[in-house]
């Protein structure tokens, strides 16, 4: 991507806030007697972390025009100290998209306010999931709507398994395109996960139980994951017509999807009634996600 004078004055400027707020303690750094002038590090001392020449990381903070590659937009940002925050913001300053955590987040990091907002759509099915589309939590509305879902082994609760497990697939009657779009999704959202064990096992695992997956898969195909509308066929409600849109939650690499009816006014009334009937056959309604609340965690927003 091509970078504005504007985008290099600021990550110029960025780096140099970084650089400045990192004591030669904290960075590992004997110091020598004698006063010194800058607040943090000095550049040579950051260049000699980061692995760069003096020269190269001057001209950097003068905001002159060099390309900088994404390794070593990563060794500067190790050097640095950057939290995940900090260093998406110093890729996107370079022009390249911020790299991934890697690993998938687990239910435990998903903030107790969003899986209450999820308890609170029902009778609208919503789930959430995680980048790896394992599903972390989900409402009434989503038992409802997939009444298999929970007899699923924990293992499977993976939207992207579910798409080419049987009962879920019959369900389905545009499966081809289904499929076709969420295998291409699962790619274009994972490019740099695709080596991590999670997702590796994942994978091969498919690969080997579905040739429709192993086909789909290896069409190298991309989706950007917008709204979408969906054609079901339930086993007490008949033909559904459901639309969906993905909600990002941030601080996490979580997505929130809510599906929402279509083209029948009285299937909203349906979904209430089946969800107020699962409510009130377990104990207190509880949720389904709420085995156990997790502690509340920092809550930006």
């Amino acid at each position: 991507m091509d970078v504005t004078d504007q985008q290099r004055r600021a990550l110029a400027s960025f780096l140099r806030s970084r650089r400045e707020r990192l004591s030669p303690k904290k960075a590992g750094i004997q110091q020598t007697y004698g006063r010194r002038r800058t607040c943090g590090l000095r550049r040579e001392e950051l260049a000699s972390l980061a692995g760069v020449s003096v020269t190269w990381y001057t001209w950097l903070e003068q905001a002159r025009r060099i390309r900088v590659s994404r390794q070593v937009l990563s060794s500067l940002g190790r050097a640095l100290q950057l939290d995940d925050l900090e260093t998406a913001h110093l890729f996107r300053l370079a022009g390249e998209s911020p790299p991934s955590a890697g690993h998938p987040c687990s239910k435990e990091d998903i903030h107790v306010q969003y899986l209450t907002f999820l308890d609170a759509l029902d009778p609208l099915p919503a789930v959430i999931c995680n980048h790896r589309f394992d599903v972390l939590a989900w409402n009434h509305g989503f038992s409802v709507l997939f009444p298999h879902f929970e007899q699923l082994p924990i293992e499977e609760r993976n939207t992207l398994l579910m798409t080419f497990e049987e009962r879920t697939r019959t369900m389905y009657s545009d499966w081809d395109q289904h499929a076709m779009q969420t295998v291409a999704l699962f790619r274009a959202q994972n490019a740099e996960n695709l080596v991590q064990p999670e997702y590796v096992d994942l994978i091969t695992g498919l690969e080997a139980r579905s040739p429709e997956f192993r086909d789909l898969w290896r069409r190298m195909d991309l989706e950007t994951g917008g709204p979408a509308l969906r054609t079901l066929d339930h086993p007490s409600l008949g033909r559904l017509h459901i639309g969906y849109v993905k909600l990002a939650l941030i601080n996490t690499d979580a997505t929130l999807i809510v599906h929402q009816p279509v083209l029948n006014p009285h299937l909203l009334a349906q979904l209430r009634e089946l969800v107020e009937e699962r409510r009130g056959a377990q104990r207190q309604g509880r949720p389904p996600w709420l085995t156990a609340v997790p502690e509340p965690r920092g809550f930006a927003g």
